[in-house]
């Protein structure tokens, strides 16, 4: 009866596992890309331009679906903070189709260029119009000299950039760059652009300006041209990953995201994120976007992106009015993972200070800033003795339970069941209680919380007792990540390809009576293991193994007898980044 019973629990166990493998994914990244649906913009609309004044976005004509696309003159203003739309004053010239652009100098909107439609005889305009949110009115300016449709403007020290585009002269796309001054209602041609391109993004860092991918002709290209005003000189810059137009981009922390965009506009558009860094000059595909898009906008309020509306299809478009928030979460201020900002975390941003150390460099967020220094210190007091909302903490086992079988998870929804014999110690944990296994068929077993393939990721535990042999935590049919080796010391066996892989080994006895947090940390490179904080073995690895099973908590990989854990566990957790106890 007693080996029915444990074949019951074991089924019960593969039945957690696989609901678990089927509903949960985990992606191994530093930072973490959260999209959010958020209110719909009350008129769908594609190839429009829009403006953040404020906190507010305002979103300026565009065109509505295909075949019979009418060019709109209507103006609609979200508010992030309640997640709201409000209907504004109509700009006077209705544009759309080949998209008009803008830019914001002293809290005023300024649409540039566009296209007026098929039906009037110069449907490439030159119309400048400033509109006033405050006083909700427009105004109509001096034109700009050169006529086009879907060209870029920015805005740098007060002047207004206009660049690219394309004209009924130059369909190819065009090289011309010409400045406006709000101020004095005057525009200055300047230098040209080293290749004319239309259906352009461009976004300022630094003072400087970036022109990204758009096309000469029918194909997107790749090209990164930045300008500098001070000197009206321009340079190519490393080419974008993937190629594209019509894409939407913005600047969040000193790096420039590119969202979507098309190759060709009869093929369906990319769902890829990439991201720009100025002042390395490189890019990284990041997590990709849920949605296919092209033609749209994106603004950033308050370190959150919003996309709004655009075209998920070739011709005919049609007309969309979703929104999308994208929440970027950067390194936590938690730099040994037991969640809490304390003493601890604060000296190691001492060690790291003026240095490039991206586990430390944690502002501004999300993305810090290339160096420790006085705001990432900020930002750390301004979490000083709380609690950490860590997004790159997958699970956390608190095991603070006083009865039933399920030990959940805090972190997410990755809940452990208690299979065999164990006993809730609610006061007798490290931190509040823990579970004392006793080492013949007691263990936890939980659905997959991440794959050691897909990047860097951390696990640690707090335990006491244990013998040699056993097991604190493995996956299921992979490998035994945290055990104990035949003298009683901590190992892994969570190992790479290649012929000098193979378990890493500590001489750090864990097995003797005491409270020990272990830890294995891989970083893309290495794999080193943690005994109260210090570093007790380590070694250079070409990768890891790939699993995406779940795990089992004190026991091996197989639940082979005698590696199921006799003592107490505690408090683990697992993330995908690298802690540094």
């Amino acid at each position: 009866m007693k080996w029915l019973h444990r074949d019951r629990m074991r089924l019960a166990a593969v039945v957690v596992v696989i609901s678990g493998f089927l509903s949960t994914t985990a992606i191994c990244s530093a930072v973490e890309y959260i999209w959010t649906n958020k209110a719909e913009m009350p008129t769908p609309r594609w190839a429009h331009t829009s403006a953040e004044v404020n906190g507010k976005i305002y979103i300026i004509g565009g065109g509505t679906s295909e075949p019979d696309s009418i060019c709109l003159s209507s103006v609609e203003e979200y508010d992030p903070s309640t997640d709201t739309w409000t209907r504004k004053a109509d700009m006077p010239t209705p544009r759309g189709w080949n998209s008009p652009s803008s830019a914001v100098v002293d809290g005023r909107i300024y649409v540039i260029g566009g296209y007026a439609g098929a039906d009037v005889d110069e449907w490439c305009l030159s119309t400048v119009e400033e509109y006033d949110p405050a006083a909700n009115t427009w105004t109509r300016k001096v034109d700009m000299p050169t006529s086009r449709v879907s060209l870029a403007t920015v805005a740098v020290d007060g002047h207004i950039y206009a660049i690219g585009g394309a004209g009924p002269e130059a369909p190819e796309g065009l090289k011309t760059v010409e400045m406006y001054d709000p101020a004095t209602d005057i525009w200055t041609r300047k230098a040209d652009l080293p290749y004319g391109v239309w259906y352009v993004n461009a976004n300022v860092v630094n003072g400087r300006i970036y022109v990204l991918g758009g096309r000469p002709r029918l194909k997107a290209r790749p090209w990164v041209q930045e300008y500098d005003p001070a000197t009206d000189s321009w340079a190519m810059k490393a080419d974008m990953p993937l190629a594209t137009s019509q894409m939407a981009s913005v600047v969040l922390g000193d790096k420039i995201i590119v969202i979507g965009g098309w190759l060709w506009s009869q093929d369906y558009p990319h769902t890829t994120v990439q991201m720009y860094d100025p002042q390395t000059d490189t890019w990284t595909i990041e997590a990709d976007a849920p949605f296919q898009r092209a033609v749209f906008s994106a603004d950033a309020v308050n370190n959150r992106i919003y996309a709004i509306g655009g075209t998920n299809r070739p011709h005919p478009c049609p007309a969309l009015s979703t929104v999308y928030e994208l929440t970027i979460g950067g390194p936590a201020p938690d730099f040994d993972g037991d969640g809490i900002v304390d003493t601890k975390d604060l000296l190691r941003l001492i060690e790291s200070w003026d240095k490039d150390d991206s586990l430390v460099d944690i502002a501004p967020p999300p993305f810090g800033d290339g160096v420790v220094n006085a705001l990432d210190l900020e930002f750390l007091m301004e979490h000083w003795q709380q609690p950490v909302d860590d997004h790159t903490l997958l699970a956390h086992w608190a095991l603070d339970e006083t009865e039933g079988i399920i030990a959940y998870d805090s972190a997410s929804v990755n809940d452990a069941v208690l299979v065999g014999d164990a006993v809730w110690q609610p006061d007798s944990g490290q931190i509040n209680g823990a579970l004392q296994l006793d080492g013949i068929n007691g263990y936890l077993v939980t659905g997959p919380i991440l794959n050691p393939a897909d990047g860097p990721c951390s696990v640690f535990a707090w335990i006491n007792g244990g013998a040699p042999g056993q097991v604190v935590l493995s996956q299921v049919d992979g490998v035994n990540w945290l055990a104990v080796d035949a003298e009683g010391n901590l190992m892994t066996e969570l190992t790479g390809p290649g012929r000098s892989a193979g378990p890493l080994f500590t001489e750090k006895v864990i097995t003797d009576g005491q409270w020990h947090r272990i830890g294995l940390v891989w970083d893309g490179s290495h794999r080193t293991l943690y005994v109260d904080g210090v570093s007790v073995a380590e070694d250079t690895q070409h990768g890891l193994f790939g699993s995406q099973m779940g795990l089992n908590i004190g026991t091996g990989k197989a639940m082979e007898p005698g590696t199921y854990f006799s003592g107490l566990i505690d408090d683990i957790r697992i993330y995908n980044r690298i802690v540094s106890p």
